[in-house]
């Protein structure tokens, strides 16, 4: 497995392309900008030396340095820089011409990124970022295939300016931004590039905020619509995507995920987009939908009408929720139940907090914060909404 590697970035001192190994995690963050005196185990630092001759060809090396814990971290950041016109001196020379790096092109950083990131993230947003590179950045040869240190922002701008001008709106043209920052980042810290070209890309500003224009009485009228569905499972299901689950989360529930007991759900890791599996309440709605359903012991709570080792089809659902519109004369998306829920919680006095616990829309900080009573607060939450809306 490839060493971790944090930026040393001390005020003061020369940390030019100098790394940590951080391999357990001692420190957190991508720099090092404080460090103790002394490290408390024996400890390793990189250099990385680039040199590009007269003709372009570019040339990088990289040597590892081990230290005991008696040195101080600073004696020892010293001694690695001293060695850097040293090392620069044999790269010039091609004493090190073995160790030159291949320079990927942004296809190639691409693949990689979405390596790393395949258990990061959910696979739905993944998909979602995939699609978008696919289609407005590596589908372009002038990018695609340029190697990544040679990317500019004005070639990202023109992406941004090509989307923009074919009417789609700033969100849209902000993905840009959004997909090729975390992407190249990596490579700035480990000195490839000396800076992200993504950092410079201008977006119009735009209104960022969710808002659902249903009056009180329509909300009303689908939420009654949703709860007297006359065809199951898709009732149960609506049910539960009232309660602030996505859809995916709905369909990727197992019985397993499900304690009658505790009278909770626990929505897995791979299935959300925060990662971590989130703990609910299991009110007495949702408790009578799986009574409706017929308890089981494994498989989907909600499985293929034909297939019943798999799990429901989106579009299947997507099919019900259009009769739904229908019949109340909206034309809103599934997903937008969240935001109804959200916006009608705040506008009731409800705390942020209150409102990322209902909908499992928080960051790790917020989830530790507030593991202890997310349950009782989210259920809670739910209860005042559901009295506004039914």
């Amino acid at each position: 497995m490839a060493d971790m590697l944090v930026k040393v970035n001390l005020p003061k001192v020369d940390c030019r392309n100098i790394y940590f190994v951080n391999n357990d995690t001692l420190f957190g963050g991508s720099e090092i900008e404080k460090a103790p005196t002394y490290i408390s185990r024996d400890f390793k630092l990189v250099l990385r030396v680039t040199n590009v001759n007269r003709s372009g060809v570019r040339a990088q090396t990289k040597k590892s340095f081990s230290f005991s814990k008696k040195i101080t971290f600073l004696q020892a950041l010293r001694e690695v820089s001293s060695k850097r016109e040293v090392i620069l001196k044999n790269l010039q020379e091609g004493v090190h011409k073995e160790l030159k790096v291949k320079i990927p092109t942004l296809q190639q950083a691409w693949d990689d990124f979405v390596e790393v990131k395949r258990n990061q993230i959910s696979p739905n947003t993944l998909a979602s970022y995939t699609l978008f590179a696919d289609k407005w950045i590596l589908s372009k040869p002038a990018l695609s295939k340029t190697s990544i240190d040679r990317i500019t922002t004005k070639q990202l701008q023109n992406v941004v300016n090509e989307i923009l001008d074919q009417g789609k709106c700033p969100r849209t043209a902000k993905s840009v931004k959004e997909t090729m920052r975390p992407l190249l980042k990596k490579y700035v810290l480990d000195g490839t590039i000396s800076m992200n070209p993504a950092d410079l890309i201008q977006i119009p500003k735009f209104d960022n905020q969710m808002s659902i224009d249903l009056t009180d009485e329509k909300t009303k009228e689908l939420y009654s619509v949703l709860y007297d569905y006359p065809l199951e499972p898709f009732k149960s299901i609506f049910i539960w995507l009232s309660h602030g689950r996505r859809l995916n989360e709905v369909l990727s529930l197992e019985w397993s995920d499900i304690n009658i007991g505790n009278h909770t759900y626990t929505i897995r890791f791979e299935n959300n987009k925060v990662r971590k599996p989130m703990t609910y309440k299991l009110s007495d709605e949702l408790l009578k939908t799986l009574e409706v359903l017929g308890l089981q012991k494994n498989g989907f709570v909600f499985c293929g009408l034909t297939n019943k080792d798999k799990k429901m089809n989106k579009g299947t659902v997507r099919n019900h929720w259009e009769k739904v519109l229908e019949q109340v004369g909206v034309h809103i998306r599934m997903h937008d139940l969240r935001h109804i829920i959200g916006g009608t919680l705040v506008s009731s006095g409800k705390t942020l907090e209150q409102v990322a616990s209902v909908l499992g829309h928080t960051s790790i900080s917020v989830t530790k914060r507030y593991s202890k009573v997310r349950q009782e607060v989210a259920a809670e939450s739910l209860d005042d909404f559901f009295k506004k809306v039914r």
